[in-house]
């Protein structure tokens, strides 16, 4: 295990995580694990020091809680097996989506996971799982048949999800629960899909912004949950005015199928818009032997700041001249503002025009990006089942608020970002309910710092199901040794 203390050197990029924005977090210690024994040593460390600890795979946490200041940070992200056994893939937590992909592409299978191959595959299941095969294969929870996990006493246990597991509620609570939560999972085994058609990506644009309302309309009513199962799809609605470098309105997914149905079935999904947007497609090779990302990496899929605003910084200037400057999954930490919701039953006409109402009014400029996604729904995502705490499995989509800037040191931009996406959010506040664990917001209640604020924040994200998810809690760390901002309490 390499222990990295403040003072070695190389401890700035040790602690660095995938948001610039809390770049300021300073962990005391830094224990980089690659086995079990490690992660026991590290927390008897934690216990010994009278350190409050992180868990760090992928450090993709959209609020900075896989770091903290003065906590002792467990890094799980040297503990990246990838190893495929039979219909069957046994994944350490740190085993990154973009080697995972491939690796079963090569075996004939497809991996439920996200749309980020910098993401890791700890944090992603832990949180449910969006994906760009969502629709076809269910989140990435949803594959998920057992866990290794250590627990804060350093007990090991391993976790099925067979009927008759005495650790069955576990299982339900990590599958959706978020991630550092329970303990530390140091290896999953999951049953991915089988990869047996082409893959066809696709992305519309729109121009024209007297077509944003249009285009939701379209995307709203027929995407989520009317379209074949084989197809997953997003719409990303953007603030353009200025210097954006972006249309108003797109819509992209992914088809697993032959480009013949996808061509026959875009036309009926987009009724009111289609002749007006500018279509493309792309097959993805199944193949290639190489971590090709076309094969699950959309390139309007969620895009970082303006490359011109990148390149301004002379932080950047090393950045090697193939790496998309765009792209969040490249590896260069971007400051980001991210919310979520999901939609009630009365979001419609009223809500669309809020939405393009809001985009019209926002301003826009060549230092920062924002918009609002809509992920698709239904599916294979929408089945019931008794080994997930997820509870939105009935909505038809949901919504992510995004906000990315360059210049982690611009405070004034940080608080118009911010203040961006909490307007966003309170306008739409009518129609909407819920978020996303995955896409965490901690602002949505104001100083949850007491348990009773904090269980008024995490309701959003668990609903009905945050009072079983504390009775888990208290059983298996019944003294609260993972806790941290946005954590489940015990009580």
């Amino acid at each position: 295990m390499e222990i990295v203390w403040r003072f070695d050197p190389n401890y700035n990029a040790a602690k660095q995580i995938a948001n610039a924005r809390f770049d300021y977090l300073h962990p005391a210690v830094i224990c980089f694990c690659e086995s079990d024994d490690d992660v026991r040593e590290a927390m008897r460390m934690a216990k010994k020091e009278g350190l409050y600890v992180r868990i760090r795979s992928g450090g993709h946490h959209h609020e900075g809680m896989c770091s903290g200041p003065n906590v002792l940070m467990i890094d799980v992200s040297r503990i990246n097996t990838i190893r495929v056994e039979g219909d069957t893939v046994r994944l350490g937590p740190g085993a990154r989506l973009g080697k995972v992909y491939p690796a079963l592409w090569k075996a004939g299978q497809l991996f439920p996971g996200g749309g980020c191959g910098d993401v890791c595959v700890g944090g992603l299941v832990q949180g449910g799982g969006w994906g760009p095969y969502g629709r076809s294969l269910g989140f990435t929870c949803d594959r998920l048949i057992w866990f290794r996990i250590v627990k804060a006493d350093g007990s090991i246990l391993e976790v099925s999800n067979s009927p008759t597991d005495p650790n069955r509620e576990l299982f339900w609570a990590v599958c959706g629960g978020g991630g550092g939560n329970f303990g530390v999972i140091t290896e999953f085994l999951f049953r991915p899909g089988t990869l047996t058609t082409p893959i066809w990506s696709f992305t519309a644009k729109w121009q024209d912004p007297g077509l944003v309302e249009a285009v939701i309309d379209d995307w709203r009513g027929h995407f989520p949950g009317k379209a074949d199962p084989r197809l997953t799809s997003f719409a990303r609605l953007s603030a353009v005015q200025g210097d954006s470098p972006d249309p108003p309105a797109i819509v992209a997914g992914f088809f697993v199928g032959e480009r013949s149905d996808l061509e026959r079935i875009a036309p009926l999904l987009l009724p009111k818009t289609h002749a007006a947007a500018k279509f493309c497609y792309d097959q993805v090779d199944k193949t290639t032997e190489s971590a090709d990302p076309r094969a699950f990496q959309h390139p309007e899929y969620q895009p970082g700041p303006p490359a011109a605003a990148v390149r301004a910084l002379a932080a950047f200037t090393d950045v090697p001249p193939d790496v998309d400057l765009n792209s969040t999954c490249a590896g260069i930490p971007y400051p980001h503002k991210i919310s979520s919701c999901f939609p009630q039953a009365g979001f419609g006409a009223d809500a669309i025009k809020a939405i393009a109402t809001y985009l019209d009014r926002s301003s826009a400029s060549s230092t920062v990006r924002r918009y609002l996604s809509l992920h698709s729904l239904g599916g294979a995502m929408e089945r019931t089942n008794d080994q997930s705490c997820f509870p939105y499995r009935d909505k038809p989509f949901m919504l992510q608020y995004q906000a990315w800037w360059a210049d982690s040191n611009d405070m004034q931009l940080q608080m118009e970002c911010l203040a961006w996406i909490a307007g966003f959010r309170e306008t739409l506040q009518p129609w909407t309910e819920g978020a996303f664990i995955n896409f965490p917001d901690r602002d949505l209640v104001q100083f949850p710092n007491d348990d009773t604020r904090r269980k008024e924040l995490l309701r959003y994200y668990y609903a009905g199901n945050l009072e079983r998810l504390i009775t888990v809690k208290a059983t298996y760390d019944p003294d609260n040794f993972f806790n941290f901002e946005m954590g489940i309490p015990t009580s």
